[in-house]
């Protein structure tokens, strides 16, 4: 049988534990994207362990501390509770409620599941007493609104960068949310790396904005001149490769 559990305990729980190893129901993909003109956007959820789940969703608007309820994100996911049994899937919907978001760039929101399992009914039967683990995961949804230039998977080609010290200036004109997950500076494709990235303070750029990452000189020649070969997460979670000289260099 299914015990109601403290919420404020079952958040702080699903926030501290590395649910993508210990998660049992899994989502079909690793980000959404929720193109406006399609008013609704759908996601597929299966139980790959041995017992049922109750799962709990819904979207907040960048807090990660966030509860049923309390973001304001301008969505309605149906169900937002279900009971899904071992080896079974579930289809849910996630539908606009009139948003009014910028029309000029994409806006990000964050999409919640919390699975509780089951707690054994001879534990229950017993009155002992028993510490039930619940899970969240959590992952991104961007609302992309239509007509946005250029196509979303030509973005991140886009992207313009330069030495400044010993930091790398990025700079993203297009309206898209860029995840990176590597970059590094060669002179050529196959030479070796004068500089990287590998203390991301964060990863993921906002549209029409720019950041500054530190670099780790790997070689002391001069890293103004080179060429940037970087690879993003695309909406299909896989990753996406390019290259862009310097703009020192040009």
């Amino acid at each position: 049988m299914f015990k109601k559990l403290n919420p404020l305990f079952v958040i702080l729980l699903s926030i501290t534990t590395p649910v993508d190893v210990l998660a049992e129901v899994t989502i079909n993909g690793t980000r959404i994207v929720f193109n406006a003109n399609d008013k609704e956007a759908a996601i597929q959820l299966k139980n790959n362990g041995k017992q049922p789940y109750l799962l709990q969703m819904w979207l907040d608007d960048g807090d990660p501390k966030s509860r049923p309820g309390e973001a304001l994100a301008p969505f309605v996911i149906t169900p937002p509770v279900v009971r899904i049994d071992p080896t079974r899937g579930q289809a849910v919907r996630i539908i606009a409620t009139n948003p009014k978001l910028h029309q000029d760039r994409e806006s990000l929101f964050w999409f919640n599941l919390l699975e509780v399992p089951p707690m054994p009914k001879e534990k229950v039967d017993a009155g002992n007493n028993l510490l039930q683990l619940a899970f969240r995961t959590r992952i991104k949804l961007f609302y992309r609104p239509a007509n946005l230039t250029p196509e979303p998977l030509e973005a991140y080609k886009k992207l313009m960068f330069s030495r400044e010290g010993s930091n790398l200036r990025i700079i993203n004109n297009s309206p898209y949310h860029i995840t990176f997950n590597t970059i590094l500076i060669r002179n050529s494709n196959n030479s070796e790396v004068l500089a990287m990235v590998d203390k991301f303070q964060q990863r993921m750029m906002q549209p029409k904005g720019d950041m500054l990452l530190p670099l780790t000189i790997k070689k002391h020649e001069r890293t103004n001149y080179g060429t940037v070969f970087y690879s993003v997460i695309n909406d299909y979670g896989g990753e996406s490769f390019n290259e862009k000289v310097l703009q020192n260099n040009q």
